[in-house]
């Protein structure tokens, strides 16, 4: 699915009442990382990001312990550059949270470990075969047959 699709699909999305608010909350957070990424040295930026901002107190989750001391310093400098930029914060909590999987561990493969391919049972082509044939043409129906062609010799 290309990157476009997803897109609109999301502003779909974040449009229904259900969505709403968490949507707009995401965007917000997004801008405001942004705003802050720019207020603190680049070196650090790229290892922390906001997290939430409550009661007057913005949290900032530091990837280890060395950034979370080196925000410490610069905390009240950043509170400052907030404050002139018209936030409402008071204070700065710093939390040292790991990395997310995918940024910096390694992966099973890059352990030697092999992948396993998945097998789709005939059970499930059928069922995946039957639906197919009961879809209208659409995309849904054309990844389907797509996927079924792919798995034919499993």
């Amino acid at each position: 699915m290309t990157s476009y699709k997803v897109n609109s699909y999301l502003n779909l999305l974040g449009k229904t009442p259900e969505y709403e608010n968490l949507f707009t909350l995401a965007h917000q957070l997004y801008a405001d990382q942004l705003i802050f990424s720019k207020l603190v040295p680049a070196q650090l930026a790229q290892h922390c990001t906001l997290s939430r901002t409550s009661n007057g107190r913005i949290t900032i989750m530091a990837e280890n312990g060395a950034i979370a001391s080196k925000l410490k310093q610069i905390s009240p400098s950043v509170l400052l550059k907030l404050q002139e930029l018209g936030w409402k914060v008071t204070s700065i909590q710093i939390l040292v949270q790991a990395p997310s999987f995918g940024k910096s561990t390694k992966t099973l493969a890059d352990k030697g470990y092999a992948k396993e391919k998945l097998k789709l049972s005939k059970t499930g082509k059928d069922c995946l075969s039957q639906l197919a044939i009961t879809l209208p043409d659409s995309e849904l129906k054309k990844t389907i047959q797509l996927f079924l062609k792919k798995h034919k010799n499993d």
